[in-house]
């Protein structure tokens, strides 16, 4: 009569083995199973595929950034004329006013001169020191008055002056931020051009 353990293990072990088997069929089967090399095959194409349309993004971005950048170095030095013209300008509308002054100042005080001439020469001697004293006095108020009118122009200058040189020196700060901006935004586009599938493709 059979030994009722022994036949307990070798019923066990056939188990076993036919489970290792079972195990083998089925990893054999998925290493042989055309549809699954077919999934990952799709799989890494689609990567490559999304590989090289993100290159062709960042080329496109590179040559955006790149028009910018040339339109960008050729505003600072139309900026900077811009600048030089207004202070030109300002310049210019500053000395024909100053011209405008001096002229009519020197009208006024030749024809109070004239006047006193006049008035001394009817009045005779006893009167013409007084004359002469007020006319003085007339010159004096009217260079006085030239002085006042001139430091008004001067100050009306040096403001513009000033508002040009705050203003040329806001674009310079922004045209160089932007310059920046565009300067990173080109690296990672460049990045983005050059990027690889696993590093090798």
């Amino acid at each position: 009569m059979p030994n009722t353990g022994t036949m307990a293990g070798l019923g066990t072990m056939a188990s076993l083995a036919g489970s290792s088997m079972a195990a083998g069929g089925t990893a054999a089967a998925a290493l042989t199973n055309p549809f699954g090399w077919a999934v990952l095959g799709a799989g890494v194409l689609t990567d490559v595929m999304g590989t090289g349309a993100e290159r062709a993004a960042g080329e496109r971005k590179k040559s955006y950034i790149q028009e910018q950048q040339d339109m960008l170095s050729g505003a600072l030095p139309q900026m900077r004329e811009i600048a030089g013209m207004k202070t030109e300008l300002a310049t210019d509308v500053y000395g024909t006013q100053e011209g405008q002054l001096m002229s009519q100042t020197g009208e006024s005080l030749y024809g109070l001169t004239r006047q006193g001439q006049s008035a001394s020469a009817r009045t005779g001697f006893a009167n013409s020191e007084q004359i002469n004293t007020q006319v003085q006095r007339g010159i004096e108020s009217g260079a006085q008055q030239f002085g006042f009118q001139r430091q008004g122009l001067q100050d009306v200058l040096g403001q513009k002056l000033m508002d040009i040189s705050e203003w040329k020196g806001a674009e310079e700060g922004r045209l160089a931020s932007e310059q920046s901006r565009l300067k990173y935004e080109m690296a990672e586009a460049q990045a983005q051009s050059k990027k690889k599938f696993l590093g090798i493709l």
